[in-house]
């Protein structure tokens, strides 16, 4: 698959759906009592210009898409304590082996999508 904007939107589209999916039952609201808290998950990833420092992005990473290179997908991750996951390697080998199990192209669908 080649990153190119329309496939960096899909793919920060992606993963605001899976970094919306956090949760943490044992946190506790003193104000509401309400136990247990839905987060958005923050996403660390280089810059466009590629520096050694992790950018912290919050919210929707969507509207950022624009800015992304292949370099800012792949090293999208959460860090979970010591533990990192990344998230942009994992959504692109997930939409890799969609596009290799059912012939499809998620550039040219997206592509497509986009002119209609």
């Amino acid at each position: 698959m080649k990153i190119d904007e329309t496939t960096a939107k899909l793919i920060c589209e992606l993963e605001y759906l899976v970094g919306s999916e956090c949760y943490n039952p044992n946190s506790y609201d003193g104000w509401t009592g309400i136990a247990g808290k839905e987060y958005r998950y923050p996403v660390y990833a280089l810059d466009k210009e590629g520096d050694e420092e992790l950018t912290k992005f919050r919210g929707n990473v969507g509207r950022h898409a624009d800015e992304f290179t292949e370099k800012t997908i792949r090293t999208m991750k959460y860090k979970f304590g010591s533990n990192h996951l990344f998230i942009g390697n994992g959504i692109l080998n997930i939409l890799d082996t969609l596009e290799k199990r059912y012939g499809i192209d998620f550039n040219d669908l997206e592509n497509n999508r986009k002119e209609e």
